[in-house]
């Protein structure tokens, strides 16, 4: 579609659309903050890039962030880039609290070789500065990996981490230009996978999987 994938951030030319006239606004208001989109599974068969964003009511700190679907013409994406680095989660406020739990990760990933960028609520408490991380908020992460066996690599080595950390490691192995499979699923005796893309959600042989 347009070589983006899932949890790249985009930065648009104007406010994407969205299905409610709440959600626009929310959208226009979040689009003029200068503020970045996340890509997702499109929703339709257009050609459209699926967004998402997710808010929070400053009124209301203690209500779970409210994520927003939006959608945007390709042409409009002006800039993109991966979800921030673990390092740079780690260096944000609301990570002080877990200092040691990620001083331990970044170790780990370093000599294990591994890349670790971060979505989910950690991310955009790092964008924003506003509360989406709570107590039991996991650590979503997106791993590229080339191929079946650095996936399972990979899956080995976040299940060995997570057992140093206070917090739980959620997330998703990276197939570039294929798709994104959960990590712990990875790990499962299983025959078939759920692959998701910008484009699809399927199920696909285990074997097949980085083909």
């Amino acid at each position: 579609m347009t070589g983006l994938r899932r949890h790249t951030l985009v930065w648009l030319s104007q406010a994407p659309g969205a299905e409610t006239e709440d959600d626009r606004a929310r959208a226009a208001r979040w689009h003029e903050a200068g503020r970045p989109f996340v890509v997702t599974r499109r929703r339709n068969d257009a050609s459209d890039v699926g967004l998402g964003f997710c808010t929070t009511d400053p009124a209301h700190p203690e209500l779970r962030p409210r994520r927003v679907a939006a959608r945007t013409d390709p042409d409009d994406i002006v800039r993109n880039a991966r979800p921030p680095a673990l390092a740079e989660i780690a260096r944000c406020p609301a990570a002080m609290a877990e200092t040691n739990s990620f001083s331990r990760l970044i170790a780990a990933a370093a000599a294990a070789g591994v890349t670790i960028n971060v979505y989910g609520s950690w991310m955009w408490q790092l964008l924003t500065g506003e509360r989406h991380v709570h107590a039991a908020s996991d650590l979503d992460v997106v791993i590229d990996v080339a191929d079946l066996d650095a996936a399972l690599r990979t899956a080995t080595f976040l299940a060995r981490a997570e057992q140093d950390l206070a917090f739980r490691i959620d997330g998703e192995l990276s197939f570039p230009g294929v798709g994104e499979v959960q990590w712990r699923e990875l790990l499962q005796d299983k025959d078939e996978i759920l692959l998701k893309s910008v484009d699809t959600l399927k199920l696909v042989p285990r074997s097949q999987i980085g083909r």
